[in-house]
């Protein structure tokens, strides 16, 4: 039998929208967390099905899961930022709902923030599925950089530059960092890519740790939330913007806000401006140039 008491307080954020399709992963999900000292918060704030009605009658009883609902009608960042808002662990997780988990996933994640002060958020693989072949999946590669190296501006640029941040933002944060430091996330262009910016952010006060032992299915599909997202130039520059206010905010110094303005300055631009075909060739060949497979 599990001490609960002995374990820290993880906070499961899990936001609804349009869930219905998803209800068996989100009950598989809620289900499969095998972490004895947990609170599971379902947000619907759009109410425009009954999953939270089947969800209460499933877990109405489990001490664990509470729910909080209204007809506001918020983007996705802000019912994110809700979730994040209400928690109270220790560590927190959002838990999208189209996403699945293995048992193991908190935990070890945990084990590895426990183990590493320095690290922020803690993430581990992530298998891509396509449902209707609308998206293109890719093969998942580790971040590019070394568990060995020294935390830095320049692996924060990396991973932004060179890799896929939506991987990380599964991962388990550090609450306090983000609640000392007002880190939640911040909207961009009709929010294209915040996520992406705000793990970036995140990067900038410590270390982005990956933990191999632990598994998420990501599912693409026609409708996904991002299947439509378009980075054009007025995305670009928006998105400049937003990453430029995390390194205002957060970098170590003034002179790695300048550099790391400049280089998310051209990376932002350079996908804006190129074709949406010629950009995503060109991430492909980079990645595959650049990153150990």
């Amino acid at each position: 039998m599990h001490d609960a008491s002995s374990h820290p307080l993880v906070s499961v954020g899990i936001p609804l929208y349009r869930s219905r399709r998803f209800l068996e992963i989100i009950v598989d999900n809620i289900e499969a967390i095998a972490y004895p000292n947990v609170e599971i918060i379902v947000s619907d704030q759009h109410l425009l099905d009954d999953t939270t009605d089947v969800l209460k009658r499933r877990f109405g009883g489990d001490a664990r899961v509470r729910f909080l609902e209204g007809r506001t009608g918020p983007t996705w960042v802000e019912n994110f930022n809700l979730l994040l808002r209400q928690a109270t662990g220790k560590y927190f997780l959002w838990m999208a709902h189209d996403d699945s988990y293995s048992t193991n996933y908190i935990g070890d994640l945990v084990a590895a923030l426990e183990d590493h002060p320095d690290a922020v958020l803690a993430f581990g693989r992530v298998d891509q599925v396509s449902l209707d072949g609308f998206l293109p999946t890719f093969p998942f590669s580790p971040p590019p950089v070394s568990p060995r190296e020294p935390w830095s501006l320049a692996c924060s640029l990396r991973v932004l530059t060179l890799w896929q941040l939506w991987i990380a933002f599964r991962g388990l944060a550090r609450r306090d960092v983000v609640e000392q430091s007002n880190l939640y996330i911040r909207q961009t262009h009709r929010n294209i890519r915040a996520d992406i910016c705000w793990v970036f952010g995140l990067s900038l006060k410590g270390r982005l740790l990956f933990v191999p032992t632990c598994q998420c299915t990501k599912r693409f599909y026609r409708s996904s939330a991002g299947a439509n997202w378009r980075f054009g130039i007025r995305q670009s520059l928006d998105a400049f913007r937003v990453l430029r206010s995390y390194l205002n905010d957060f970098a170590p110094s003034r002179r790695d806000a300048v550099v790391g303005q400049l280089v998310v300055f051209l990376w932002c631009v350079s996908q804006g401006f190129l074709p949406t075909k010629l950009a995503r060739q060109l991430g492909i060949a980079t990645r595959w140039l650049f990153l150990p497979r």
